[in-house]
């Protein structure tokens, strides 16, 4: 576990990734950030313009937020994907922590009052989740899918809080969203990143991943440290309805599940013969995949077909981290149901 330097005497550094944002959402994103209670907190606020088009308007963001969130920086990263966005605010970032806000997010006025006691308390936690986020659906949704959709954006309500540091993911560990940790931890994120050892770039396009976030969280076990969520992190997910339908949440089903093997395998190398042991021959594989496909089909179950997207890309995963193709039948229906 490393010691500590306080870093020019800025406690934390706000980052919001954005790419092409939606204007009334990123606005509340923005007016959240700035109610922040800050009492006894340093601060700053990095905005990165990861290639959106148009590029964000820098000088009137500035003029309208400047005085009322302290510290606001806006920078560019015209490399696409979030992974390349975030490492240019980790370089960026002078506070002993960073703290990741999506640009859809809405953080409790509270959340860093919060988060500073329990970083006091627990200065062996090396990531902080929120344990309680709430998706809320800015349009109409079909009421069949939402209660799947908030699960699959992430809603969670946790009574307690709730740590571990297995070398494998846990449901207590932090999605990317509100995700505090060490800055020295991020830095030797970036240092593996360009390196090539940590491929995984996030979300990326019509890519639907959370690879980078995983890889962070699991970095700080590799790094001697602990990961939880706490209850008293609160924090909204606005949810456009575009997102809330049917093609969208299967791609995230499959995107989220596909990465988690590379994720692992990166940063424990330790854990290929467990992944070996999973990993299923070719023909179990598309047998199995087949009699999940005709499943749906004949029940017409939406969610049976999600099942079938995370099924097909947690297993496709181990077969990508062990540098395998999967069978020729597999690629032919997820390319059939366009899952990426």
């Amino acid at each position: 576990m490393a010691n500590h330097v306080q870093s020019e005497g800025i406690d934390y550094s706000l980052v919001i990734c954005t790419y092409n944002p939606d204007e009334g959402i990123f606005k509340r994103c923005l007016q959240a950030v700035a109610l922040l209670d800050r009492t006894g907190i340093t601060t700053e606020t990095i905005i990165v313009d990861n290639n959106s088009r148009p590029p964000l308007e820098g000088p009137a963001l500035m003029a309208k937020y400047g005085n009322t969130i302290p510290g606001l920086r806006i920078i560019t990263e015209q490399e696409q994907g979030v992974q390349y966005a975030r490492i240019a605010a980790i370089k960026a970032a002078r506070g002993w922590r960073v703290i990741y806000f999506d640009d859809d997010n809405e953080p409790d006025p509270a959340y860093l009052q919060e988060l500073k006691k329990l970083n006091d308390q627990y200065p062996e936690i090396g990531a902080w989740g929120p344990g309680n986020v709430t998706v809320e659906f800015t349009g109409k949704v079909d009421p069949m899918l939402r209660e799947y959709a908030k699960t699959a954006f992430q809603e969670r309500h946790e009574q307690q809080l709730q740590t571990a540091a297995e070398k494998e993911w846990q449901s207590c560990y932090p999605f990317g969203t509100g995700l505090c940790s060490y800055r020295s931890v991020l830095e030797k994120y970036v240092r593996l990143a360009e390196s090539g050892a940590l491929t995984l770039e996030g979300r990326h396009g019509k890519r639907l991943s959370s690879g980078e976030d995983t890889q962070m969280v699991l970095l700080a076990i590799r790094s001697g440290y602990a990961a939880g969520v706490a209850p008293q992190l609160r924090l909204r997910h606005l949810v456009p309805s575009a997102r809330a339908n049917v093609p969208y949440l299967k791609r995230l089903a499959y995107g989220t599940s596909v990465c988690y093997a590379t994720c692992l395998l990166q940063i424990f190398p330790d854990r290929k013969p467990l992944l070996q042991s999973r990993l299923l021959t070719p023909g179990r594989f598309v047998r199995r995949s087949l009699k999940k496909w005709i499943a749906a089909i004949w029940g017409r179950s939406v969610f049976k077909t999600f099942e079938l997207a995370y099924y097909i890309g947690l297993n496709e995963g181990v077969y990508r981290a062990l540098g395998k193709e999967a069978p020729r039948p597999v690629k032919w229906l997820s390319n059939y149901m366009k899952l990426e």
